[in-house]
């Protein structure tokens, strides 16, 4: 089974992640936008040829828009010109893309694959293996579980979006009390099924604001102890 990460936004906090990574002897493609968000800062153009080197760099745009909501000429723009960017930065081709708020429909997806992009990942959970190579979900974001750190209705929707699933996949939902175990439960089940992969998503940001940086590092040591799972960037999806 391959073992993946993927990193959005391109916070300069991403080192942190990456440091995390290399320790457990994973590795992750970073899906890298110029635009500053939140406020935070982001890794400069020599801190994304750096974590080039040991992780791949894959494509956001360049500003950060909902696709669907601008004109289809602006979004292959934003498309097209995040390539050239991350190429330029890197030295390296840039085969993977990522479709920001998981925002795409059928133009947009080929306007990434005209691109030249081999693949694209969206924000679908639940997944351990996927047929359309340019809408590639995950299996598990990084966030708070099982509440939502909010005092609203939507305080419930991480435990209500996972219940199905985790009935589905006869994981009593006594044994997922936090993330770290959510997580261990998924993956041994992908595990144990035999399943392609394992994809987890995750933000240098929320780490940090939620403060899950302690629960990504036991579950990547966890994940370390089996020795026959393959660590790979996102491309190594495509032929799996």
């Amino acid at each position: 089974m391959i073992f993946t990460t993927s990193w959005d936004d391109g916070y300069a906090m991403d080192l942190r992640v990456a440091k995390l990574l290399e320790t457990y002897g994973a590795t992750g493609t970073f899906y890298v936008s110029p635009k500053q968000q939140f406020g935070l800062q982001m890794l400069s153009q020599k801190e994304v040829q750096e974590l080039s080197r040991k992780h791949e760099i894959g494509a956001h745009t360049l500003t950060h828009p909902h696709l669907t909501n601008i004109t289809l000429d602006d979004a292959k723009k934003e498309i097209v010109d995040s390539k050239k960017w991350v190429e330029d930065n890197t030295g390296k081709p840039c085969t993977m893309f990522c479709y920001p708020y998981g925002d795409t429909n059928p133009d947009i997806e080929s306007s990434v694959k005209a691109a030249g992009f081999l693949g694209a990942r969206t924000v679908d959970q639940f997944a351990f293996s996927g047929e359309n190579p340019h809408a590639l979900p995950i299996s598990l974001l990084v966030y708070p579980y099982p509440l939502r750190p909010v005092m609203n209705r939507k305080i419930l929707n991480p435990f209500l979006r996972a219940r199905p699933h985790l009935k589905k996949m006869h994981i009593p939902m006594y044994k997922c009390h936090s993330w770290l175990s959510f997580a261990k439960n998924l993956f041994m089940h992908a595990y144990s099924s035999h399943q392609p992969w394992f994809h987890i998503l995750g933000h240098s940001s929320e780490l940090e604001k939620y403060h899950l940086w302690d629960d990504l590092e036991s579950f990547l040591k966890y994940v370390a102890t089996f020795d026959d799972v393959i660590h790979a960037p996102n491309s190594a999806l495509l032929d799996s």
